[in-house]
């Protein structure tokens, strides 16, 4: 008979990606006094910054899924649209704003590396990966450099065209990690993206 071992507190919150599931841990682990308090305080704090329910009943929607496909939107409308966009996400950027004192940037950090890994997890799978109106799908390189460019884009280049540069600075760097850790392959491909866009790693 073989036992699994459990994963350690907190990586298994980072692990899971269901809202309702990580609420769940999240719950356990300050009614178990797993951990330090204090963090799962701040965690609990993004939890409920991050989801919200768009109606009763419904499913917990992600907030920082929902800012990544917002800065994609503007990505895509280009920098003659810099006046509108700057409109819509001057109103998000407090999500990107630690609370709290302490570890509140790191942890904010680390929610902000899993958001973009569950987005990430997605483009291999379905048409994001694909040519010709889905006809053909994309090589590994040319996955590669599309979700590359789309990362460094995202980051630099739109908040870039807002003058939202130092309220989305904390999503950059999430969002290398969460590259890395998705397309650990994919360095090259990543700085090559960032480099295009003015800035060098580091």
């Amino acid at each position: 008979m073989t036992t699994q071992t459990r994963t350690a507190w907190p990586e298994r919150y980072y692990e899971e990606f269901n809202p309702e599931t990580r609420r769940q841990l999240l719950e356990e682990a300050l009614a178990a006094g797993e951990g330090d308090t204090a963090e799962n305080e701040l965690r609990r704090l993004l939890w409920e910054r991050r989801y919200t329910r768009p109606r009763r009943n419904a499913p917990p929607a992600d907030r920082y899924i929902a800012l990544w496909l917002t800065l994609d939107h503007w990505r895509k409308a280009g920098p003659h649209r810099a006046r509108a966009a700057a409109r819509e996400l001057g109103r998000l950027a407090p999500l990107l704003r630690p609370e709290g004192g302490g570890d509140a940037q790191a942890l904010l950090h680390r929610e902000l590396v899993h958001a973009v890994r569950l987005y990430l997890s997605t483009c291999a799978r379905g048409s994001y990966g694909t040519l010709l109106m889905g006809l053909v799908r994309m090589n590994s390189d040319q996955l590669l450099e599309k979700v590359a460019r789309e990362v460094a884009e995202v980051t630099i280049l739109v908040p870039r065209w807002a003058g939202l540069e130092a309220e989305f600075a904390p999503l950059a760097p999430a969002a290398r990690e969460a590259f890395e850790l998705a397309f650990p392959e994919g360095g090259a491909a990543l700085e090559d993206a960032f480099a295009r866009c003015g800035q060098a790693e580091g």
